[in-house]
């Protein structure tokens, strides 16, 4: 009896023990489908007149570059030749002060034969 005993024992270590299920503390979410919600005819209008409207304002904000550019340097040539031009006036000015000169005057005078009488001269101020 004794050889049933030891065998009885060791068919019991020979069997594996039951492991006993325990709950999860948390359970798993379910899985969801990822499925593309379709946009609406509302949606698909709105986006895109959105994107023309954004469109048109990018050619609007280039082309308003590209004229005040265009229109900068035209201003700068303009300046340039009012610059000139009034270089030339200043010339001109110095030009006709030395020709119209008091003594410059007398020698043309005196050349011609002419002579000054200072009884007839007359001062005139504004």
């Amino acid at each position: 009896m004794k050889e049933m005993a030891q065998n009885t024992a060791r068919q019991l270590e020979a069997v594996p023990k039951r492991q006993e299920k325990t709950a999860p503390i948390h359970k798993a979410s379910p899985k969801v489908k990822n499925t593309r919600v379709p946009f609406s005819g509302f949606e698909i209008m709105s986006v895109t007149l959105l994107s023309l409207l954004f469109m048109g304002m990018m050619i609007l904000v280039i082309s308003s570059k590209v004229n005040l550019s265009s229109t900068q340097y035209k201003l700068q040539n303009i300046n340039q030749k009012i610059v000139e031009i009034q270089n030339d006036n200043v010339n001109t000015k110095q030009e006709v002060s030395e020709l119209s000169n008091k003594s410059r005057l007398m020698k043309f005078a005196q050349d011609a034969g002419l002579s000054m009488n200072d009884n007839s001269i007359r001062n005139v101020s504004k």
